[in-house]
Order: C-alpha cells, then structure tokens, then sequence
C-alpha cells in the first residue's frame, strides 16, 4: 500500500538535509511521515492551509490505488479560522467513504475541538508534557519537539532526530492501521 501523506513543511521536511529545493519531488524522506513506509507519497507542501491539504490528499488519492493516508493537520489561522473541523471532517467522511485507512496528527493541539463528529480515535496525539511549563494535553508534533528540546532549524522547524524519534513514537498506531486494512 502506498502512504499518501499530506501536511505543510513539517511532512515536507523544510530544514532537514535531504530537502534540496521546494517543487515536484523536493520532499524530504527524513521526515516522520516518510520514514513509516518505503512506499511513499508526499503531497505536503510548506505553509499551505488545512484547506489546500485537504485538496491535495483527494487529488492524491484519486490517482493512486491501494492507499492509506497520513495528514499532519497545520495551523487553522492558514484559513483565516479559529479551527479545522470543516476541513478535517470533510478528509475523514471522504476516506471513510472510500474505506482508505487513514491516521491523521497534527504539528499544534490548537486544531483539537470538542467536535463528537471527529473520530479522535484515528488520531496520534504526542504524549502530552511532564513540566509545568509544557503542553499538559496530548500535543502535536511541533509541540512535543520543541518542548523536548530537540535541533530545530534557522527557520523553526525540527530537525531528524525529531522526525526519527516521532516515528518511533507514531508506529506502533501506524502499524495498527495497517493491520487493519490488510
């Protein structure tokens, strides 16, 4: 099966060594996203909106059999909104529609609503701080980074030893999303 997975620049991989250029193919395969799967499809792109992931994952997906879907949910003020819930529910009922495995996360717990219509049960939530000054609620990957002290580049983002040791973290409810679609 074929990972499709979309975001901004942290599942682009902005920052991190293999990440040459932006444009077709200038993807990272250091990032979280891309070191679950061998067989791998990024449609991130730096600084786009939870509304153009959504976009790109269903152009994606509809040119691509056999797949399953990781989506790293961006900052809702990329919409101009207080949250993502029309975008993400939107993704969520067209994957189902289509019975596409998918595990969505995200790089800020600021998406996280009390919407009972999102199935927050195939999401990844990093584990939330254990400093005071931490995030206490489960966090997003960004979060967790930082707040664990990892490299980051000139330009914020985390660096590889952030994305190996996030897709350490998230693999074991990846591999239970694969399992189950098989």
């Amino acid at each position: 099966m074929t990972l499709v997975a979309g975001g901004d620049s942290i599942i682009w991989g902005s920052e991190l060594a293999d990440c040459p250029h932006g444009g077709i193919n200038g993807y990272s395969r250091s990032t979280f996203s891309a070191l679950l799967s061998d067989d791998y499809r990024c449609v991130a792109y730096p600084g786009i909106s939870n509304k153009d992931i959504v976009v790109k994952v269903k152009n994606a997906i509809d040119t691509i059999k056999n797949t399953l879907v990781l989506v790293c949910w961006t900052w809702p003020t990329r919409d101009n909104k207080l949250d993502s819930d029309d975008e993400i529910l939107d993704l969520q009922i067209y994957l189902e529609q289509l019975d596409i495995p998918y595990l969505f996360t995200c790089v800020d717990n600021c998406v996280v609503t009390n919407n009972p219509k999102i199935k927050w049960n195939n999401w990844y939530f990093f584990p939330p701080g254990k400093k005071i000054y931490e995030t206490q609620r489960p966090r997003g990957f960004y979060q967790w980074a930082v707040e664990n002290k990892y490299s980051v580049g000139l330009d914020g983002h985390p660096l590889e030893l952030a994305h190996r040791d996030a897709a350490l973290l998230i693999k074991e409810k990846f591999d239970e999303m694969v399992t189950k679609s098989i």
